[in-house]
């Protein structure tokens, strides 16, 4: 028989982000949720709570009060998120374009200035899909057109690596599935990497970003003494391609065979066929990353 997983307030807290204090602030002020109680009277929540509570989470973080979304069931919840990424941020548009131009003429801190607002304001998957994406976009084609010196380039990358590196070390958790993000040796463009960390952030893991170069048998030895849920692997530059499967090959060999490889970036498709490893997977949309991390967040949970 079935029994459906129940959830202590620590580890609820845990995925969903929320402390303990706001937990029974949001329960006894608002009713937000009415949890279960134990035997002993400790308070217990079921899987729906824990999404319900991620979804007020979110909101709240994007400004709505939870005086005003308590109240809400959780079909309007999901249309008020959807609404939240869809409207709301038609001046998004001309903003990559204009952090450039400020680049363009070294006006360092106006570029740095909108990216933190970008990133203190706006949900991640809007920040990735509506800033960060076009934004690399529009650097390769004003790089390949002259625009854009050597210099700019690497300063736009700079920024973005440490604002974004920002992002990606808030609210670790523990009971969240550990994902590590890195590049194999040869391969030093990173900003697809942590693009593709900022969307599994979102979805609930807790990214170990390692960097770019890393060897595989130095990936696989840091996946097992971490419990890495899942490897996260970017290539991009296709002189590496062929380099990229033999270092896969070893990572295959040396991984334990629990552990899933997600491929990422131009290469990905290709690597994934070549390697022919049931393990390693191409996943080169954020949805499909998204449910990926789910799955295995509702694997580790524990049952009763």
């Amino acid at each position: 028989m079935y029994i459906a997983p129940m959830f202590p307030v620590k580890a609820t807290a845990e995925l969903t982000g929320l402390t303990p204090e706001t937990l029974r602030a949001w329960e006894r002020r608002h009713a937000a949720v009415v949890p279960h109680r134990d035997e002993a009277g400790r308070r217990l929540y079921d899987a729906a709570m824990v999404d319900r509570l991620c979804h007020l989470h979110r909101l709240t973080a994007r400004g709505h009060p939870i005086r005003d979304l308590a109240a809400l069931d959780s079909a309007a919840l999901e249309r008020l998120a959807a609404e939240s990424r869809d409207t709301g941020y038609g001046g998004l548009d001309a903003l990559p374009g204009r952090m450039l131009d400020a680049i363009a003429d070294y006006r360092i801190d106006e570029f740095d200035r909108d990216l933190s607002v970008s990133i203190a304001t706006l949900p991640v998957t809007v920040l990735v899909s509506r800033v960060v994406s076009p934004l690399l976009r529009e650097v390769g084609v004003r790089w390949a057109d002259g625009r854009l010196a050597i210099a700019q380039e690497r300063l736009v990358s700079s920024l973005l690596r440490a604002r974004l590196m920002s992002v990606l070390t808030q609210q670790p958790g523990a009971a969240r599935p550990r994902v590590l993000f890195a590049t194999l040796p040869g391969e030093p463009h990173e900003l697809g990497l942590l693009g593709a960390a900022l969307h599994a952030h979102e979805a609930g893991a807790s990214v170990l970003y390692l960097g770019t170069g890393l060897p595989a048998e130095e990936l696989a030895t840091v996946a097992g003494r971490l419990d890495a849920a899942a490897v996260a692997v970017s290539s991009i530059d296709p002189g590496q391609a062929i380099p990229a499967v033999a270092e896969l090959r070893a990572l295959d060999a040396a991984l334990a065979a629990h552990v899933p490889v997600w491929l990422g970036g131009a290469n990905a498709r290709y690597l994934a066929e070549a390697v022919g490893s049931v393990r390693m997977q191409a996943v080169v949309d954020p949805a499909a990353l998204t449910g990926l991390i789910r799955r295995r967040a509702a694997a580790r949970r524990p049952s009763r």
